[in-house]
């Protein structure tokens, strides 16, 4: 059998001069085909948006490193008290060489009474120091807060009497004595639980400070004024009016006569009374400093210390009263009242 040769069709010949003919290949693969046989795009994309996301992340940290590195913010604010002022403020040395005296340490009242009265048997003969000048409270005993009681623990006795309005003359004849503010009887107030001298024994105020200058300035808007014991003399220095400091002066009897019947409030935290003798650049290093306030912060005191729990004067141990000075305006809370047991 013989297998027979196809003739070519002449019409399939290439016709000279012109190209022959082609035949086309498959389409190009799509790109995601092409580079997809072994997860070749979907690895390199995650990697690439991981460093990214590494990158930026060690930018954002070096730039919190960065602003870290100095705190560039106001000084924070604490708690502070006068008169057995906080638990929980933060104050600083002032005067005496400091280089700072605006930053506020040590401020908690109780350890700086602890420092004055180391032992519970201290505090109880200071206070009972304070109830005998003061004579007793004809509803029972005088109560005294343990800042104030090391406040008064440091004055020299003359000034501690002074301070608490005891310095009576005797009548003449059928006439009654005076007390030392010159009044008929037991001097300032009394020594009955609603008196000015019983209150300032017994009322600690908290102020929310951040150095001498703002403590000074607080003080001020409640029109306060200063007396700063010199701690190697009898005498002690008296400020009238905070926005004129240069005019401090040595207190005359006068003078102390005059506070003796204003409500008292004491501060004898080391730190913050060398903040405060430091903003005022006093050339003395004072161991302790009292405020004055006018009849107006006593009458807002009392009446809310009544109100507080619908409790008598007579009942009350001691009452803390937060200060709140907004736009020179103060304003006050109580914030706690021990009662008497």
């Amino acid at each position: 059998m013989s297998t027979a040769t196809p003739t070519p069709n002449p019409k399939d010949a290439p016709t000279p001069g012109k190209a022959p003919f082609v035949v086309e290949r498959p389409p190009e693969e799509e790109f995601w085909d092409r580079y997809n046989r072994r997860l070749e795009l979907p690895l390199a994309t995650v990697a690439a948006v991981l460093v990214h996301v590494i990158v930026g992340v060690g930018l954002v940290y070096g730039l919190l490193a960065l602003m870290a590195g100095g705190d560039n913010s106001g000084p924070k604010l604490e708690l502070v008290a006068v008169g057995g002022m906080d638990d929980d403020g933060d104050g600083s040395s002032g005067s005496g060489g400091n280089p700072d005296p605006d930053v506020i340490r040590d401020a908690n009242p109780l350890q700086a009474a602890q420092k004055v009265l180391p032992t519970p048997q201290a505090l109880a003969d200071a206070k009972e120091n304070i109830q005998k000048i003061v004579l007793e409270d004809p509803n029972g005993r005088l109560p005294v807060a343990a800042s104030n009681a090391a406040s008064y623990s440091q004055l020299d006795e003359s000034l501690r009497k002074k301070l608490l309005g005891v310095g009576s003359q005797k009548g003449e004849g059928n006439q009654p004595g005076t007390g030392f503010d010159g009044t008929p009887g037991s001097g300032p107030g009394g020594t009955g639980a609603d008196s000015t001298r019983a209150r300032g024994l017994r009322w600690v105020l908290r102020f929310k400070v951040s150095n001498g200058r703002d403590y000074l300035a607080q003080l001020e808007a409640m029109d306060a004024e200063l007396l700063f014991p010199l701690p190697t003399s009898k005498d002690s220095i008296i400020i009238k009016k905070i926005s004129n400091p240069s005019a401090q002066k040595v207190a005359t009897d006068a003078d102390l006569r005059g506070l003796a019947g204003k409500i008292q409030f004491s501060d004898n935290r080391r730190d913050a009374v060398q903040g405060v003798a430091g903003a005022l650049g006093m050339d003395f290093t004072p161991k302790t400093f009292f405020a004055f306030f006018p009849r107006g912060v006593e009458d807002t005191l009392a009446r809310l210390e009544t109100s507080y729990r619908n409790r008598r004067a007579e009942d009350i141990e001691e009452t803390v009263f937060r200060v709140t000075i907004r736009g020179g305006s103060y304003e006050f809370v109580v914030d706690e009242q021990v009662i008497k047991k």
